[in-house]
């Protein structure tokens, strides 16, 4: 390795031993509660050995999906087992009653299904470099990404006219969906970490700018998750360019100094970002202007203060906690069972997807759905969520356990390993369009892991396939002339480097 640069592997493995830590402190120290017992963080332990060993083999036969999963694991299931250990509030054990009994069983079977996910990622071999070599071609139209990031962004975030879901007729909200800031903000990182070379520093800076501006927005506009989730999306979308991530030393030690400045900064734009979006709901659900989102946000912060942050942090802990809505799940299989089976799924997809402009079950999505459930309110229906729209997470092992049981460990082996086969047989001649295919791939692969429904992943990855074919006008790229390509290594840019 490098000395200059850290592998992201080993600070996947450095943090998982820390969590391990913290695992090893709450069996020694603290208190069992009503969700977590002593079994629970044995339990948790061994989650994270699981997770050090698929670290471990993953430096030997590098997987961008094993790192994808093992982040997953390490920082939303394992470290919650922890905090639900130190402070047992959650967003959904009050739901139907939840005990500590019921998150052994969960934990049990997230092992087990794990383990099935491995061995399907290791049963395939990649069969070339796993990195793109953009070395042979440059950027042609930087000023066009920009362009396109701008009025993707200002209609996201800024626009209070027609040009909203709400006020567009039905049909052409899939206008709205195309113009999507994940999917800018997913293809401008390609672009950059591929052809940063090639860019000026006017136009890399405009870039980057854009970026933490959508970032900024998107936390204005209420969303709970904007930083971890563009830390998510480069992670993802270096995997896909480079196969495994490299990261500079410099920053890695910068970062870490920051990371109890970073702490502090989730906690607070939650709050902000938790606050807005209760009064953008007070306005009916439209989008906020600017000076209202900013004076909402300076309204938030004085409010964070005076409850201080033992009220603020559980909340935010509970957020983080995706074991907690796949636990919930599995514990409670058969109340679910007439929301999650594969009827409704039928019909939500038929609903959702195949039919834009009209309904033919009123059968929401069944991340819509489950509130009529724990909340007792009837069948669901699509016109009673548009009055109060809610979703909910259920995790692939939730979601997969809710459908089949114990029988669907066969799905934890197959699902990883068709995704794999797939990944590793994608071909193109241009860098760009080979880097979205795997993005597309490994984005399936973590929306699973982080499933909102098998449905919701449909009607999110539909239009992203499209917007990939329609926006390749703006991500124009060019072959260089093969004297002027320098021999060697290539680096990627922003301490990124390929294995």
């Amino acid at each position: 390795m490098n000395a200059k640069t850290v592998d992201v592997n080993g600070l996947l493995q450095a943090a998982n031993l820390i969590v391990t830590g913290l695992l090893v402190f709450a069996l020694v120290a603290v208190p069992v509660n009503e969700y977590v017992d002593q079994t629970t963080v044995a339990l948790g332990l061994t989650l994270c050995i699981q997770t050090h060993i698929a670290l471990l083999l993953e430096r030997m036969r590098r997987d961008p999906f094993v790192i994808l999963l093992a982040f997953g694991m390490i920082f939303y299931f394992a470290l919650r087992i922890f905090t639900l250990a130190l402070v047992p509030v959650s967003l959904v054990f009050g739901r139907f009653g939840f005990s500590a009994a019921d998150s052994n069983y969960a934990l049990v079977f997230i092992i087990i299904a794990n383990a099935c996910m491995y061995g399907g990622l290791i049963a395939v071999r990649f069969r070339r470099d796993r990195g793109i070599d953009s070395r042979e071609w440059r950027a042609a139209s930087p000023r066009s990404v920009i362009a396109l990031m701008l009025v993707t962004f200002s209609l996201a975030y800024f626009s209070t006219g027609y040009w909203t879901v709400a006020n567009l007729p039905r049909a052409l909200t899939v206008l709205v969906v195309l113009l999507s800031p994940p999917i800018v903000v997913s293809m401008a990182l390609a672009y950059y970490l591929l052809f940063r070379a090639s860019l000026s520093r006017r136009a890399a800076l405009a870039i980057g700018l854009m970026l933490i501006l959508e970032i900024a927005a998107h936390t204005l506009w209420g969303s709970r998750s904007a930083i971890v989730g563009f830390v998510q999306t480069i992670l993802l979308v270096a995997l896909a360019v480079s196969g495994s991530v490299k990261l500079n030393r410099g920053y890695v030690v910068l970062g870490i100094v920051l990371l109890p400045v970073a702490g502090a900064l989730m906690v607070v734009t939650y709050a902000i970002s938790t606050y807005n979006r209760l009064a953008r709901e007070a306005l009916g659900g439209k989008t906020l202007d600017v000076g209202f989102a900013v004076q909402s946000a300076r309204e938030a912060g004085p409010q964070l203060f005076d409850k201080g942050i033992d009220v603020v942090l559980p909340p935010v802990l509970a957020r983080m906690g995706f074991f907690d809505f796949s636990a919930e799940i599995i514990a409670h299989r058969e109340e679910y069972s007439r929301a999650i089976n594969l009827t409704t799924y039928g019909k939500s997809i038929i609903d959702n997807i195949l039919t834009p402009g009209f309904d033919i079950f009123d059968q929401p999505k069944i991340s819509n759905a489950l509130r009529f459930v724990y909340f007792e309110r009837g069948a669901p229906s699509k016109i009673a969520v548009e009055e109060a729209y809610h979703s909910d997470q259920l995790g692939i092992y939730g979601e997969f356990y809710a459908l089949f049981g114990y029988a669907s460990l066969i799905l934890f082996f197959l699902v990883p390993y068709c995704l794999k086969r797939v990944y590793v047989h994608l071909r193109a001649n241009n860098p760009f369009a080979f880097a979205m295919k795997r993005v597309v791939v490994l984005l399936i692969f973590q929306k699973m892991i982080d499933s909102f429904g098998i449905d919701w992943i449909i009607g999110e990855m539909a239009p992203f396939v499209v917007a990939m074919g329609l926006y390749s006008v703006f991500f124009s790229t060019k072959r260089i002339v093969a004297s002027t390509i320098e021999s060697g290594q290539s680096t990627l840019p922003g301490g990124l480097a390929n294995a």
